[in-house]
């Protein structure tokens, strides 16, 4: 399947009028014919002014050979028709779904179609102003088809609505309809920020955790301003590594309080971003956590569930999906 980008100039009158009047795309979702449009490509109008001449030829010298050629050609451009829209009438979007993803990064669309041409022959281009998406071709008619498209911010992101056009199989016509599925994408904020993970009031701080000797080494990270320096990694320091930080867990792991409010002298994307850092650290060690954020009620827990349902939160704070 190719990608084109519309151009932005373009007056989309047509496209808005063909929304209006199909309204919102449901799955599944089969094309119909009464929303496939067609028109000649300039291909097909070359193969008209080729018959007109041929026709005006065979009538102004009365050559019956000219005109049954002519004729001919006229119903091959009729079935071309025909095939071209069936070509495009009757493919089924059974599903359109993308896992969650961090801002910054590529949400991953998955298309589960099914129609009368292979993919590969379809041209999909985006809304206007919609970032230009990269696609995996697919020679089969049935398959699952697989886009990835920017996502800049954070939030629920909808998937652009699609104008998919067809010229097979001979280039003479070109049919097209736009999509414009009910599909979005759960954003979270960029993991982002190196201020010193927070605990909970009334712990030590994290060089307690040293001193326990059931306590385990969980892993190395990169050096933050506020780290203990009992806590570095001295030994890989001398060996040429840059500043690492020990991470324990074990009978001395503290529950961690990672609170919007105390995060003082950021804004409020520096914020979400610190706290996303703090969350996704938190889970890779296994560490439970309370996430506060205004306007919610704190959640504790610890595990990938726990995780997600805190990112979900961070994702959509401050949005009209804050509450979901």
């Amino acid at each position: 399947m190719r990608i084109f980008r519309r151009d932005k100039q373009r007056a989309p009158l047509i496209r808005n009028w063909a929304l209006r009047r199909q309204g919102q795309d449901a799955l599944p979702l089969t094309l119909n014919a009464r929303r496939v449009y067609i028109l000649p490509t300039p291909a097909g109008w070359t193969f008209a002014l080729l018959i007109a001449v041929i026709f005006i030829a065979g009538m102004n010298y009365g050559n019956g050979l000219a005109l049954l050629f002519a004729f001919w050609l006229a119903g091959f451009a009729g079935v071309a028709m025909v095939q071209t829209q069936r070509s495009l009438a009757g493919t089924a979007f059974t599903m359109a779904s993308s896992r969650p993803v961090f801002a910054g990064e590529a949400a991953n669309w998955r298309f589960d179609i099914r129609g009368r041409t292979a993919l590969g022959d379809l041209r999909l281009d985006l809304e206007r102003d919609a970032p230009s998406p990269t696609i995996e071709p697919v020679e089969s008619a049935e398959g699952s088809l697989h886009l990835q498209q920017p996502v800049p911010r954070r939030g629920r992101i909808r998937l652009p609505v699609m104008r998919i056009s067809c010229t097979a199989p001979f280039g003479l016509f070109r049919t097209w309809t736009w999509v414009n599925l009910d599909a979005s994408v759960l954003v979270y904020p960029k993991p982002a920020g190196n201020l010193r993970v927070p605990e909970a009031p009334g712990h030590d701080t994290g060089s307690a955790q040293i001193e326990h000797g059931m306590d385990e080494l969980a892993w190395l990270r990169d050096f933050r301003e506020g780290d203990s320096p009992r806590q570095i990694a001295w030994k890989a320091y001398a060996r040429g590594a840059p500043l690492l930080v020990r991470e324990y867990r074990g009978a001395a792991a503290r529950r961690r309080e990672f609170d919007f409010n105390a995060l003082t002298g950021l804004d409020t994307e520096q914020r979400l971003s610190q706290l996303t850092r703090w969350v996704v650290d938190a889970a890779a060690r296994g560490e439970s956590w309370v996430l506060r954020l205004p306007g919610n009620d704190p959640v504790e827990g610890s595990g990938g569930e726990h995780r997600d349902r805190c990112l979900a939160r961070l994702a959509l704070y401050g949005t009209s999906g804050q509450g979901a």
